[in-house]
């Protein structure tokens, strides 16, 4: 396994990794607002990839000009999780490529986090730790 942090130009480094994916995206991050990143993983969708996203079920990823119901109708799969109103927070940041490329940091895949001093690791061959995160 090897391993990169990245502390700037995080959209465009994730936008790489996503362009590898062969077979399968699983994202897991509180609140994603960030069009960019959201095509592409439509975009892998339409080419036959597993796509699987799981946010945060409060009023910032709900009234976000993004419409995930379009991943869902192109068979992709989403799903709202937690609720900061009864304080059941689903905070985590991590990405699932091929079953075997980890992305994971402080970066949620939102507008205001490329303001933030935020960060990600990546890590290759790394199947045994992205079973972890998809377990």
């Amino acid at each position: 396994m090897t391993t990169q942090a990245y502390f700037e130009d995080i959209e465009k480094h994730i936008l790489t990794e996503l362009d590898k994916a062969e077979q399968s995206i699983s994202v897991a991050v509180a609140w994603f607002t960030n069009a960019n990143l959201y095509h592409k993983l439509c975009e892998k969708r339409g080419r036959g990839l597993t796509v699987e996203l799981m946010l945060l079920d409060d009023e910032i990823n709900r009234s976000s000009s993004i419409d995930f119901a379009r991943l869902e109708a192109i068979g992709g799969r989403v799903y709202l999780v937690g609720n900061t109103e009864d304080g059941t927070l689903m905070h985590n940041k991590f990405c699932i490529i091929d079953h075997n490329t980890v992305i994971n940091g402080s970066y949620n895949w939102s507008y205001k986090a490329r303001n933030n001093h935020e960060n990600i690791t990546v890590s290759y061959q790394a199947g045994p730790l992205a079973t972890q995160f998809l377990s």
